[in-house]
């Protein structure tokens, strides 16, 4: 069976005459598979490591969210600003969803989509004109600006460049949406 040779390989202390014996097998086999799984765990955690540092920049960074974009698409599903004001609001208010979390105060944008939703019902239910419309969420939209500006100047906070979205929701609804022909691309 073994060897006298290979007996002397071992040292003598380590050798209890067990080694070659069928009961310290499966102790052997034990130990293997449990040295297996945790060199398998540790391979497995240091891919999900490698994962997580690629994701950390686009965290860090990330893409801006344009509103122009979105509101592009919303003007060119629902063309017929009366016939399909509700829907064309309901889309607006969903791309501007897209700025909300962004923004400093988020309530301000909830007040200008209240009164944007509740507008477009009347502009096709025909009881106010789109004209009218426009200057009273230009109006709103002037009135939440200078008041996010007051709130601002309360208790400044950060004053780096705001994320794309916020500055496209500042710029929007200027006083000139509220004139004949006010259909631009910032008047919604």
């Amino acid at each position: 069976m073994i060897e006298d040779r290979d007996r002397e390989a071992w040292d003598g202390k380590a050798w209890d005459g067990k080694a070659w014996d069928g009961k310290a097998w499966p102790k052997r086999a034990r130990c293997l598979v449990v040295l297996s799984l945790c060199v398998l765990l540790a391979c497995c955690g240091a891919a999900r490591q490698a994962i997580e540092e690629e994701a950390e920049p686009a965290a860090i960074n990330p893409t801006p969210v344009s509103l122009n974009g979105a509101l592009a698409d919303c003007r060119s599903a629902f063309p017929d600003q009366i016939a399909q004001a509700e829907a064309r609001a309901s889309c607006v208010i969903k791309a501007t969803e897209l700025a909300r979390p962004l923004l400093p105060f988020p309530e301000l944008l909830d007040r200008e989509n209240a009164l944007r939703k509740a507008l477009a019902g009347q502009v096709q239910a025909r009881t106010m004109s789109l004209l009218e419309r426009n200057v009273q969420i230009q109006k709103l939209h002037s009135q939440l600006l200078e008041e996010e500006r007051s709130r601002q100047s309360a208790a400044p906070a950060d004053a780096g460049k705001p994320p794309l979205a916020v500055a496209q929701w500042r710029q929007s609804n200027p006083e000139s949406c509220g004139r004949l022909g006010g259909d631009s691309g910032t008047c919604y």
